[in-house]
């Protein structure tokens, strides 16, 4: 077969273009395939793409890429790459990435389980704040403003001494 620009070379790359749902199949030699593809644009390398993407990260992420644990060197990209921490200060420094994680996967970064008998009332106490006023937000966002001032009066009423550690 030979080429479709010049008719004088043997054909040997082989176009196929679909425009409108119609499919076309081109043949060109070696240099009239190069003055062809000149017009076509040209597609983004991957190293192109990933450079953009991180572009568009926020800078919070930005800097979580390049944090390293001191204590068993493990960095962030290799915590998710691999989804394990090497070590429990990990949980420390990797705390910003970590949070928004722990809420994608569990619905809540606060522990809402039961606690352990022995472990006192003000946690217990402090825990029901922190479920009330989650409780409060969401009905400030819904508009029922009843049930808000209901949850805000609980609220007044069980935080008379406990302090939040938000």
């Amino acid at each position: 077969m030979k080429c479709e620009s010049c008719n004088k070379k043997l054909a040997t790359v082989h176009l196929t273009e679909i425009i409108e749902n119609e499919k076309k199949e081109r043949h060109f030699c070696e240099d009239c395939a190069q003055n062809v593809t000149n017009h076509f644009p040209k597609a983004p390398s991957p190293s192109d793409i990933l450079t953009s993407l991180i572009n568009q990260v926020s800078p919070e992420i930005r800097e979580m890429s390049k944090a390293t644990c001191p204590v068993c060197g493990l960095s962030y990209l290799e915590f998710r790459s691999q989804g394990r921490l090497g070590c429990p200060m990990d949980y420390i420094v990797f705390k910003k990435g970590l949070l928004p994680l722990i809420e994608r996967m569990h619905g809540s970064s606060q522990h809402v389980g039961k606690v352990p008998a022995n472990a006192g009332a003000e946690i217990v106490k402090k825990n029901e704040l922190i479920q009330l006023r989650k409780e409060l937000n969401e009905a400030v966002e819904r508009e029922n403003y009843e049930k808000a001032a209901e949850l805000r009066d609980k609220i007044y009423e069980l935080s008379g001494n406990v302090e939040d550690g938000d």
